[in-house]
């Protein structure tokens, strides 16, 4: 690869520092501008498989994901009184993913990544944002929001749902936003007496789910999604809006969020889609949920983040550094994948939580059907759990 100088990434995120390492491994200089002041440790727990496995098997990080050994042997459905109904050993999960599967926190992925590139060398600024781009004929002068600036051969847009580079290069987030209906909101609690051991637990409630994942003997993280319109909630009163959501629910919701002090990051947002019609424009290109996000629903975000990094980095390479070539390639690699995905989770949204008019007995009959071990790993593909990356094996062998 020959890229004619420094490149800037905007978001020390997954799709950020995944794209970081690969440039890095290229030969190329990237620097990574992060506006947060340190890496954040807010996010939800998640399942890991299927295209980001496939690219962290790539990038030797594999074991590294499986040293994390979170204490989760089951998943569990449960009632209003923590009776579970549909109980899932994660032994049979793994079987179905040839053991290519782990639980892990959005946070520790981003540390493993974190971790990598910073061994390779790669220059993560934080607390710094960028204000203003202007395009030249050779490259990008980028000014930052604390009065630098700076010129780069190419920049890239991996800060998230609400990213800074698409407003500058293509316009305001209303533009390109599909609200699906609901919110999300995550933390993680130490020091608990809830009854949560071992098992990773699923409450559903007409209108809210929650997930719970022990960390430890006395830790968990707690996950909370509830159907509501769109709505501007003040940071400082994100928590009061959850508990407000989710009062008078079954279980231990309503304990859990009372026992929260606000001392660990709470993690929220809307799930919100971004389809936007070019991803690129000249020297500048978007990838990760800056691009295309998914929301949670679809349970492959982060897969689709690092798979979609891992090939950017390959077609500059694959096209000696010619951005218009790669940029072209990139995009129609992964839009259609992109946009399947999208259609999937916004179908999903519609049936993921429970309504007042949902009948219990026949969504346990679906979620039953859908964990039984013959059935499993199609229902698995449906979240991803086919590489894109195979798709681009069968393209190389073609060729």
């Amino acid at each position: 690869m020959a890229i004619n100088g420094r490149v800037l990434i905007s978001g020390a995120g997954i799709a950020g520092l995944t794209l970081a390492i690969c440039l890095k491994e290229y030969g190329e200089d990237p620097v990574v501008v992060e506006q947060s002041p340190e890496l954040p440790d807010q996010g939800y727990m998640m399942d890991f498989f299927g295209s980001g496995w496939d690219v962290a098997e790539r990038m030797g990080l594999t074991d590294k994901l499986r040293a994390l050994r979170y204490p989760i042997d089951k998943l569990q459905f449960v009632n209003a009184e923590g009776k579970p109904y549909t109980s899932v050993p994660i032994k049979r999960i793994k079987r179905a993913l040839d053991g290519k599967y782990v639980y892990l926190r959005r946070p520790d992925l981003v540390r493993i990544l974190f971790d990598r590139a910073e061994a390779l060398g790669v220059q993560v600024r934080f607390g710094k944002e960028i204000a203003d781009l202007r395009e030249r004929e050779e490259h990008v002068d980028v000014k930052f929001d604390d009065g630098s600036s700076d010129e780069f051969a190419l920049v890239f847009g991996a800060d998230g749902v609400h990213s800074g580079v698409r407003r500058l290069m293509f316009g305001e987030e209303s533009q390109f936003a599909r609200f699906l209906g609901a919110y999300v909101a995550a933390f993680h609690i130490e020091d608990h007496d809830l009854p949560v051991r071992r098992t990773a637990q699923i409450h559903e409630e007409p209108n809210r789910v929650a997930f719970y994942y022990p960390l430890g003997d006395r830790s968990l993280d707690a996950t909370f999604v509830f159907r509501l319109d769109e709505v501007d909630v003040p940071p400082n009163q994100q928590l009061s809006f959850v508990r407000r959501s989710f009062k008078g629910s079954g279980w231990i919701g309503e304990a859990l969020l009372d026992a929260y002090k606000g001392t660990a990051p709470l993690y929220f947002d809307t799930l919100t889609q971004i389809a936007i019609p070019r991803w690129s424009r000249g020297r500048v290109t978007l990838l990760g949920d800056a691009c295309g996000c998914l929301t949670l629903l679809a349970g492959q975000g982060s897969h689709m983040a690092m798979a979609g990094a891992y090939l950017l980095a390959q077609e500059l390479q694959r096209y000696d550094g010619n951005h218009v070539a790669a940029f072209t390639s990139y995009e129609a690699m992964m839009k259609p994948e992109i946009a399947r995905r999208q259609e999937d989770a916004a179908a999903f949204a519609k049936i993921f939580m429970p309504t007042a008019q949902s009948k219990p007995w026949l969504r346990r009959l679906v979620i039953q059907a859908g964990f039984n071990p013959l059935v499993l790993p199609f229902a698995l593909r449906y979240f991803g759990s086919k590489s894109i990356l195979e798709n681009e094996n069968d393209e190389n062998e073609e060729a």
